[in-house]
Formats: structure tokens, sequence, C-alpha cells
């Protein structure tokens, strides 16, 4: 092959400089992630002219300037009209008062993209982690086996890095169970995908029930399973009889058929996964992955890849990674049918020119599908009352005078189920309709209110007057959101709120002192963490609460401004919320202060902190990732309430059944046993009066929780419950 050299002209050479400023322009005034996407899009639309032609440059302005690969990007339009293509080994120089800088095609591939990566193929165990970084994942969990190991070496090689010098990291977990729920975490925090590496049967069965919690609450999740070679291969009928370790053998004639090599993956699919793709095709593996990904943010749920051993080392097409080098969010939303998005958006504007007294309920895929700041965004610009649900709690700022409390139909506060049932006209952003969120489906409105349910894949109107509907399948919330707030329309609204539109306070509770305690020496009760706990929170804190006694109280906090809460509101699942914590503590180090979008109104100086609210029985199913809390030194502040057991299911049944109890641990002692021996990376207490709860929560708020962790055992009476649990006990057993 002949060898050719392209020139830069002087001219040239100035013009690419000046896109260099307007580079640093671009990040200067619209942040990193703005000029990063700028970048991106440039890169895109290089590489889908010529990617032969942009290559070798793209590759020389990274090694001269030291900068990454998307970077080049959004010089390419500026400069491309300067390249030409002659031949597959090319030189190039600059023409300037520098040294000339020459690199052949398969050397600047491999500098710019990786050894055998984007120059022509890469083992499809890299093209799996090249595609996951590319998405933005950062960090994986899970447990090593023998099926998945081979697919783990590959997420160290030294091309996997991405925009900002960022390498994948691996999590092990005590098990996978636990590493389901970190990743379910991590996704939870990062609206990214969260994702969960295991062997199949004896460690996928494991991590089930935390995938089947991701579904239920529609969480994005990708649980890579490594899988048994034989039916891949052409090994023979001989071979493909005989029973292997970690598969079922059938029930009838094992010893002559074989193995069902697929008996996981029907047991997922369709049922804890709306994507489920097992790899049995070298040619179509990549679309496959990417196909799982695009299903995981469409659906905001978990999806499956079975994942082969023998194909890990296997070399691929780099096809996709170039043509779609990220795969975002809002790439994969379904987009709506553009003249019914139209009529909806004018339909609600017109409710809301008719409406007096609005409402704003956010809930939970408002913040799944990225759009918390959207939905703030709409509320002040309209000045609509807003109320949350129990699995959309922290969407809408709680500091807002708009927010008006917590509404979980009947067993709400009552000022809060006053105030909603004023209201002539209820926007439901994000609607999740199960018997927790809806309040056992006991969630009335006003007699004479118009209600407009908004969903990612419907929007229905209803009118409780004349109970006539009208729904709008294929219409997505996110493109009505965004209609509605370009509208110019909405800053002529007026509505006319009655003086019991105040915004809402904990006090509302009316928690007297026979709930907390008259004086300081008084035990500590759920009537003095409801008193205390919100006043401990700091603008921007995440707080993490288990299934439990007390995850029914904070319902009713009224929290500090841009203050995610995170929790299984739905599946309730006991045991969730420690590994959770663990993976938001990973997504937070991966994600800084990715929650907050008004960072003025985070204390100067402060760096946003994990909190768990955990109970002991909870704490007993899932402890052993403090150890990998530890490991990984992740900053935490862990309440633990000791109440001796399963108080939230005595309310229910058996109050003193022994199959409530559960044996006492020294949980002072635990964070010593799981690894921090010298006590360097954690400090434990127990507290038991009032006072001594106070003067922690006094020492903690603006202490730099960077230390590591602190755990505190809060020792509580057995059967003290919130009165919003009784409430809903109540209810229950009434219907």
């Amino acid at each position: 092959m002949r060898s050719s050299e392209l020139t830069i002209d002087k001219a040239s050479w100035s013009s690419l400089k000046i896109s260099f400023r307007l580079f640093s322009v671009f990040q200067g005034h619209l942040g990193y992630s703005r000029s990063r996407l700028i970048a991106a899009t440039g890169y895109s639309r290089l590489f889908a002219v010529n990617h032969k032609k942009g290559l070798p440059l793209l590759a020389a302005m990274r090694e001269t300037f030291h900068i990454k690969s998307r970077v080049c990007g959004i010089l390419s339009c500026s400069v491309f009209r300067f390249i030409t293509y002659h031949s597959e080994e090319q030189t190039i120089k600059f023409t300037d008062t520098m040294t000339p800088v020459t690199h052949d095609l398969v050397h600047t591939a491999q500098h710019l993209y990786g050894a055998n990566n984007l120059a022509a193929q890469i083992p499809f165990g890299l093209y799996v982690f090249k595609r996951l970084l590319s998405v933005g994942v950062k960090s994986i969990f899970g447990v090593p086996g023998d099926y998945n190991m081979r697919l783990l070496e590959h997420m160290y090689d030294e091309s996997l890095v991405d925009t900002a010098g960022d390498k994948l990291e691996w999590v092990g977990c005590c098990n996978e169970l636990n590493a389901a729920y970190a990743a379910d975490g991590y996704s939870r925090y990062s609206n990214e995908i969260g994702c969960v590496i295991t062997t199949y049967g004896v460690g996928e069965l494991g991590a089930i029930s935390g995938l089947a919690g991701a579904f239920a609450e529609s969480v994005k999740v990708l649980h890579i399973v490594g899988i048994v070679d034989y039916e891949v291969n052409d090994l023979g009928p001989e071979m493909r009889s005989h029973n292997l370790h970690h598969l079922l053998p059938r029930l009838n004639d094992s010893n002559f058929v074989g193995p069902d090599y697929r008996v996981y993956a029907e047991m997922v699919k369709d049922k804890v996964a709306c994507s489920v793709e097992y790899l049995d095709d070298l040619e179509t593996a990549c679309d496959k992955v990417d196909k799982v990904i695009e299903d995981i943010y469409k659906y905001s749920k978990p999806g499956y890849l079975f994942v082969p051993r023998s194909f890990v080392d296997e070399l691929v097409s780099t096809k996709n990674l170039i043509e779609k080098p990220t795969i975002t969010l809002r790439d994969c939303i379904e987009k709506s049918p553009v003249d019914e998005a139209k009529i909806v958006t004018e339909k609600i504007l017109r409710l809301l020119n008719q409406s007096a007294s609005p409402a704003v309920i956010g809930d939970m895929f408002t913040d799944r599908y990225g759009l918390r700041v959207e939905l703030n965004d709409f509320i002040n610009k309209t000045n609509i009352v807003g109320f949350s649900t129990v699995q959309g709690k922290s969407i809408i700022d709680e500091s807002s005078p708009l927010y008006m409390g917590a509404y979980n139909g009947m067993t709400s506060a009552p000022t809060v189920s006053e105030k909603l049932l004023a209201c002539d006209l209820v926007l439901h952003f994000g609607i999740e309709k199960n018997e927790v969120n809806y309040g056992n489906y006991n969630f009335p409105h006003k007699s004479d209110a118009k209600i407009v349910e908004l969903h990612p894949q419907y929007i229905r109107f209803y009118d409780n007057t004349t109970k006539k509907e009208e729904i709008y399948k294929g219409v997505s919330f996110v493109d009505i959101l965004d209609l509605l707030n370009q509208s110019p329309e909405l800053s002529e609204l007026s509505f006319q709120y009655n003086s019991k539109f105040k915004a809402y306070t904990i006090e509302e509770l009316n928690l007297g002192e026979r709930d907390f305690g008259n004086d300081e020496t008084s035990d500590i009760t759920q009537g003095t963490l409801q008193k205390s706990m919100p006043n401990y929170l700091n603008p921007g804190d995440v707080l993490i609460s288990d299934t439990g006694t007390f995850q029914f109280a904070i319902r009713d906090f009224s929290l500090p401004s841009q203050v995610k809460y995170i929790t299984q509101g739905f599946y309730l699942s006991i045991g969730m919320a420690l590994p959770a914590a663990l993976g938001v503590g990973i997504a937070m180090r991966d994600y800084p202060m990715h929650h907050v979008w008004d960072v003025e109104r985070i204390p100067f100086g402060y760096e946003p902190k994990v909190i768990l609210f955990e109970g002991d029985g909870a704490a007993q199913m899932t402890v052993q990732e403090l150890s990998t809390m530890i490991r990984h030194q992740v900053p935490i502040e862990i309440f633990l309430w000791n109440n001796n057991g399963y108080t939230i299911e005595r309310v229910i049944e058996g109050p003193t059944r022994p199959y409530n109890d559960i044996q006492p641990w020294k949980w002072t002692k635990l964070l010593e046993a799981f690894g921090d021996f010298d006590g360097k990376h954690s400090r434990a207490t127990v507290l038991e009066t009032r006072s001594q709860l106070e003067n922690k929560l006094s020492e903690l708020k603006y202490k730099d929780h960077r230390r590591g962790i602190d755990f505190m055992e809060v020792k509580l009476a057995t059967m003290d419950v919130p009165s919003q649990l009784q409430k809903m006990i109540d209810a229950i057993v009434k219907n």
C-alpha cells in the first residue's frame, strides 16, 4: 500500500486554533457536561460522513494537545474540508512554526481508542465494557464466578477510559442479592444504568429478588450473567446431554436429554425484565447488547444479558461504537406523535386557564425519566401548589413555599388531604398506581375536579363530575412537560388559593409531648425522631431508608432543598437499603453533586452526605456490605433503629410471637469485625436518650463526613410505631 501525506496549511491551522478557543468558551460558559455534549455531536457528525478521513486527524490532534477524544469532535466541522483520504496508511503534518507530527493510521487508532479497539476489531468482552462506559456506567457490582471471570478480565483493558479520564471500577459485594441492591441504588441516585454481573444459576438466582424490586419500582439495572458454552458450540449430542454444574437437571429423563440451558432466561423473560437477550450468535451479539441498553432506558426497567464464556475473547466489529458513541435516556424514549402531543398540551393549558386552584402531584416516573428540574421549573413558572406521593417524595423541592406535603389518600396528614381536596384541577406527573403509592386505592380528589394523569406511555383526562375519560396512548409526559414549559401562556396564569394553602411543615402533624418525651433524659421515641431528624438534614443530602416502621414517618418530613430521598416504597424488600446505600455512595463518587440543580442553595463548602436509616431486623439480612463500604471507603452516616426485631411485622400480626424476634447483636462491634480493625475509618456509638440524640445530631450536622462511617445504634421501644403506619394498617384491616 502506498503512503501519502496530508498537509494542513497555515490558514487552516489558524482555523483549528480558533476552534480550540471556541471549545474553551463553551466549557467556561456552558459547563463541562454541555460542552461535552457539543463535542460529542461534532464527533458523531464527523464519523457519519466518513470515519476513515477523520480518524487520523482526530488522533493527531489528541496526540498534539493531550485532549480527550470527544473534545476533538467539536473541532471536526471546522477542519474537515481540509482532509483528503488517500490510503489505509497515512501521515499527517501540521504546517506552522511547530515541529511536524506524523502518525500512521493503525498507531493513531490505537492511541485514540485503545489497542485493538476501533482500528479494526476488539474482543466482545471489551465491547461490552466500552459500551457500558459510553452510557455512563462507571462502577460495576457483582460477585465473580466460574463463567463470568473471563468477561471480568476485559474490564481491566488499559483502553477503558472515558472522556473524563475515568476507568471502570469493580465493586465486589458479599453476595449477589446485595450486588443487585447496590446496582439499584447506583441507578436511583445517578439515573444512569446500574450494572450487576453474576455467574449463572447459583449467582443469578441469588440476585433475582433485587432485580424484581428494580422491576416493580422501574429502576434501570442491567444484569449480565456469564453462562455455559455448550449450547452455542457444536460439541455433539453426547456433550449437550451432559448435566452441568449450576444447571437444573430436567424432571424426567435427565440422564438422556440433558439440561435446559435457557431455563433461567425463561424465568426472568417478560417477568422481572423489560428485555432479555440470550446470546447465541456472535454476529448479532453487539446489536443485542445495545438493544437491551436501549430497552432499559426506554422502559426504565431492568434488562438481562446472558453472555457465553466462549464469546468474550472473540473479535467483533466496532461499527456500533463508531456510529453510536453514546446511548442516552432521551435517545431511547419513544417520541409522542407531534399532532397528538400538541392537542394534549393545548387541552392542559385550557384546563389551567379555567382553574382557580390547580395542583401538581410529583410522582415516581418524573424522577426515573430525569425530569425533576423540569417539573420544579413548571411549578415555579406557574405558582401552582405541589404535592408528592410516597414514591415521588423529594421530586418537588420541599423547601419551596409551594410545597403542600405528601398526599397518600385518606391516610395523609389531615391538613394535606384538606388542601388537595380543595383543588379543582390535579396534574399528576409521572403517575404510578399501586397499593402503597395510591393510598390503598383510596386516593380521592375534589368531587368536581378535573384530573390529568401524565405517564410515560399515556395521558389520561378524567372529569370527576361526569365520570368521562379521554386517553391518549403513545403520548409521553416527557414531551408534554417540555411543551408546557415552552408555552408563553404559563406567565399569564393566575390562581385564587384560599388561606389554607400554606407551605407544609412538620408541625402540621401535631406531635405532642407525649410523642417525644418531656425532658432530655426521656427515652427516644418515633415522635422524637420525627421532630429531630428533618432539622439534622442539610440541603443536598441524600437520605436512604429501609423498609420498616420509620419509613412511614419520613413521608411527612419537610426536606431541605434538593435533598434526594431513596427508598423501596412499593416492593418493600426488608434489607434492601444498606447495600443500596453502598451503591448510592459509589454513584455520588462517580457523579458528584449530580442530584443538585441549584448549587447556590447548598451551604458554601459543604459536601452533601449519604445518610442511611436502617432497622435492626433489616440490617441482619444484608449487613455484610458494611465491609464493602469500609473496603471502598464510602463515607456514610448510619442510624440503626434497634427495636428488637421486626416491629413492622408485629403491628400486622403476632406482636409477641417468636417469628418476629431476632437474636440481639453487639452492633457497635460490627465495623471492627468487618474490616476496620484499628478504627481509623469508622466510629460507633449507642444513643438511648433524647439528649444523647440531640447532641449527636448537632455534632454531625456540618461535620466533614469524608472521614468514613459514623454508626449510631438508636434504642427504641419494641412496639413504638409512627401514627402514619398505624393509620395504614387500620385502613388495610378495615378493607
